[in-house]
């Protein structure tokens, strides 16, 4: 479809198979509230009804309004040279997600265009998914509303840092009635009212000839304890001539200053509120993403950085503070924000993870640190008042940081919120600022296009890492919660491949080894029914014989070893093959009481010769769990399955698998271990052949080895130095049974060894 030249457009987007009378009733609302108010303007603006509907039925119109048939939508996508086809397929994920693609190239290439003046949307939880990515692809200021059944709920996910405005549907969009008539007629008049609001904006901008601002625009980082310090520094910024956008640090406001710095719309950064790490950091409810600061760090603008509100973590109501915290100091701030002091100790992390963040920038940074307090909360007589703690974070700084020409670092005697302090931290910023207003006026024109290029997708924490990018469109069964933790967990990971250093994954059977291996510093935690057997002196293999019921072993493991994991995502191993289980009731369950993934085990893999070929004959084979870790993958867990050879790595890796472990069998060594397996030498060419085979459908597989002869760090070291694209280790036996025995045996030795004489 062309769209037509020279005529503003506002699309009014749902799917059509399913909502066509309420897209008709948003639709004529909008072209009313656009003549009332504004009738000079509204005869230049078109409403287009747009279908994105996923379903196989085709709808041909809507009334007198010119309609985007959802075959013109993917058809759009042809321009960019997109291979996507205008047939959807039958599976609901995939035609979603298609579908997902194509609107967001379509309404970019309609802003592209300088058609678009507007979106507004309609959908239930799989709409608002399939609309809402789209829509956040758009620059911030174009008027974005999506009236929707999810408006009241988790809405991260949803609108992320754009200025996309979620309207409560209150009830279920499903037709016309006395409720749906007054809430999608107020959507379509506020709409209305974005619309014509930015038309007159522009126009205003336009003529104004640029921004107001003198130097360019500085991002500053505030809490409610921090405000008085935040405040001066505003009001000294702006007669310097500098424009600033004040972020809450509540985790999306750390982030939204980040991707606006990647757009280009930040030339300066005062983070003034750091408290974002230490929720990161404790586990508290706002917590910033492990990339925090490296988008201000790799753009090389000025920052200047302090640690406002390290002294807390935050949570919601009292009762929602996690049982291991209850006896720390606690501030109820509210009804719905509860505080709790942090301690030296987890001073020291937020010390090492900003440290570790700056030092391996090579721009301009300028550490300021308050000697007197770090929030309102921090200063004599007041509840978080705690000069040792406050002490040792500022210490640790200045000990972690490598200072140099472009990275200092400064003490002041003052508290954060003293005027004196705010004027060090401007001072601080007009001193690294040498080449700011120079660089700035360029950035701040740049063109639609390129910012919203920048600004729309997140970004890798390192320019060589490809972003994981887990969206709820492609996920629609997914829990909003579960899918972000994936994403996280996978972007960690990425970034330390990228750093050099291997994935560690670990079987544990008990709760004291789960903890000791997060102390040890181990990635990922795999809890199965053979830890048990294991840690009870029998081998491995009794986890695939007939002495009990496999994923009940797992569940009762769950109560052991989830409540002393404090931060390593911890994976349950399931048995696929139960022909007593419905494998997605079985999945949630999982999910609801804690797990972050699953690993297929028991597995059939084990078993070879003529009772592996009658398991697979008689509908009991490896199959089963290939379409187990397919399940979990729509769910948005994360899926780390064993593959036994190229076959295996090929059916996992279109399942969706996230990590696949090349198993080259039981584990030798140790007094339970096996005595046969295939040797080192064997070893690496089997590992590397099932790692190309994953990486031929997809390459941004993670691939571990298991198993076999790779018992010791030296044998797991020999197959990653001579395999390509294999990124770690996973080690059950090898980092809980064998450390054990010779833990054990070597400490009593030394007691037996004592004299008494």
């Amino acid at each position: 479809m062309a769209i037509e030249q020279n005529s503003l457009q506002v699309f009014c987007i749902g799917t059509a198979d399913t909502k066509l009378q309420e897209l008709r009733f948003v639709a004529h609302s909008i072209r009313s509230n656009l003549q009332l108010f504004s009738p000079n303007s509204s005869s230049k603006l078109l409403v287009t009804v747009v279908d994105v509907s996923a379903s196989q039925k085709n709808v041909e119109g809507c009334d007198d309004f010119k309609f985007v048939s959802k075959k013109d939508v993917l058809s759009s996508c042809s321009e960019s040279g997109e291979k996507i086809d205008t047939f959807l397929p039958d599976d609901r994920g995939k035609a979603i997600s298609a579908m997902n693609k194509a609107l967001r190239f379509f309404l970019n290439k309609s802003h592209d265009d300088g058609v678009l003046a507007g979106v507004i949307g309609l959908g239930g939880s799989g709409g608002t998914s399939l609309i809402s990515s789209a829509f956040r692809s758009l620059p911030i200021g174009i008027p974005k509303v999506i009236v929707s059944t999810v408006a009241s709920g988790q809405t991260e996910p949803y609108v992320g840092t754009s200025d996309l405005v979620l309207f409560p549907s209150v009830v279920d969009i499903c037709g016309i009635n006395s409720v749906s008539r007054v809430v999608l007629s107020n959507a379509a008049a506020a709409f209305a009212g974005m619309v014509i609001g930015h038309l007159e904006t522009s126009r205003t901008s336009a003529s104004s000839g640029g921004p107001a601002c003198e130097k360019g625009t500085v991002g500053i980082t505030m809490f409610g304890v921090t405000t008085t310090c935040v405040d001066a520094v505003k009001d000294r910024l702006a007669r310097e001539g500098y424009e600033t956008l004040v972020f809450h640090a509540t985790g999306v406001g750390g982030r939204a200053m980040e991707d606006l710095v990647r757009g280009g719309f930040i030339q300066g950064v005062l983070d003034i509120t750091t408290t974002e790490v230490a929720d990161y950091i404790v586990g508290g409810v706002m917590a910033c993403e492990s990339s925090r600061f490296e988008a201000v760090l790799e753009k090389k603008v000025p920052l200047v950085l302090s640690i406002g509100a390290l002294d807390m973590v935050n949570f919601g109501p009292k009762d929602t503070i996690p049982p291991k915290f209850q006896q720390r100091k606690i501030y109820e701030h509210n009804e719905q924000v509860t505080l709790m002091r942090t301690t030296v100790d987890e001073s020291k992390k937020f010390a090492a993870f900003i440290a570790d963040k700056l030092n391996k920038s090579s721009s301009k940074v300028c550490v300021c640190l308050p000697k007197s307090g770090v929030s309102a909360l921090d200063a004599p007589g007041k509840p978080f008042y705690d000069p040792e703690a406050t002490g040792s974070l500022i210490e640790e700084i200045q000990r972690l940081i490598e200072t140099n020409e472009n990275r200092q670092v400064k003490v002041s005697p003052h508290h954060i919120n003293d005027l004196e302090f705010a004027d060090a931290l401007v001072d601080s910023f007009l001193e690294i600022s040498t080449n700011f207003e120079g660089d700035s006026s360029q950035a701040v024109c740049e063109s639609a296009q390129e910012t919203r290029n920048k600004i729309s997708a997140p970004q890798p924490s390192s320019q060589n890492i490809t972003p994981v990018q887990y969206s709820l469109s492609s996920f629609p069964d997914a829990n909003p919660e579960t899918l972000k933790r994936t994403s996280e967990i996978l972007q960690q990971l990425k970034h330390q491949i990228h750093e050099g250093k291997p994935i560690i994954g670990a079987g544990a059977g008990t709760g004291i080894s789960a903890k000791f291996e997060e102390v040890g510093g181990v990635d990922l935690i795999v809890l199965y029914n053979s830890g048990r057997f294991r840690m009870a002196g029998r081998g491995s293999l009794a986890g695939l014989l007939p002495f009990a019921d496999a994923n009940t072993v797992v569940l009762e493991m769950a109560n052991e070893v989830l409540p002393v994991v404090e931060k390593v995502p911890v994976l349950a191993g399931v048995c696929g093959t139960d022909p007593f289980r419905r494998m997605d009731f079985f999945l949630k369950q999982l999910e609801s009481i804690g797990f972050c993934g699953v690993q297929n085990f028991p597995t059939v893999g084990l078993f070879d010769g003529n009772f592996r070929q009658n398991l697979e004959e008689t509908g009991m084979g490896y199959s089963l769990e290939v379409e187990m870790i397919a399940k979990a993958h729509k769910m948005g867990l994360l899926t780390t399955p064993y593959a036994f050879n190229q076959e295996e790595a090929i059916a996992m890796a279109e399942a969706g698998a996230d990590i696949i472990v090349a198993h080259m069998g039981l584990t030798t060594s140790g007094s339970i271990g096996a005595k046969t397996a295939v040797s080192i030498e064997q070893s690496v060419v089997l590992v590397q052949a099932i790692a190309d085979a994953a990486h031929s459908i997809n390459p941004d597989a993670i691939v571990l080895c298991h198993g076999g002869p790779i018992s010791e760090p030296k044998e797991a070291e020999f197959v990653l130095k001579r395999t390509k694209g294999v990124h770690g280790f996973y080690g059950a036996s090898s980092l809980e049974r064998l450390p054990v025995e010779q833990a054990i045996t070597t400490r009593v030795q030394q007691y037996k060894s004592i004299s008494l004489t």
